[in-house]
């Protein structure tokens, strides 16, 4: 009667444990994550200033157009940004706590005010 008992036991066990290793080197899987959520890709601005937005996940290293660029608790980012006349390349990179590197391009397009 006490072997089942053992049996099943070392069994909750190993399965608590497995779950919790996925659970736990998920990121390491997925890598870094990135969404930019304003400007849009091949949106056209008004005026030479932008605050670009977005988040992101499993960073440990994050950089708008070369610059640190740092997230809140929430993975969150908000970085104002001056453009150049006409056409705008906006690049994010991120690197992951395991090494995993991913980088997000935009184009925008940014407009002399009337």
């Amino acid at each position: 009667m006490r072997r089942p008992v053992a049996i099943l036991v070392f069994g909750l066990f190993l399965a608590v444990f497995f779950v919790y290793f996925i659970f736990s080197f998920r990121s390491f899987w997925r890598g870094p994550q990135i969404v930019i959520d304003y400007p849009a890709d091949g949106a056209s601005i008004d005026g030479f200033n932008a605050v670009v937005t977005g988040r992101a996940r499993d960073v440990s290293k994050l950089e708008l157009n070369g610059r640190a660029l740092y997230t809140d608790e929430n993975g969150s980012f908000r970085e104002a940004l001056i453009l150049f006349p006409g056409l705008n390349i906006i690049e994010v990179r991120a690197e992951g706590r395991f090494g995993g590197k991913l980088s997000e391009k935009i184009t925008v397009l940014a407009r002399l005010p009337e």
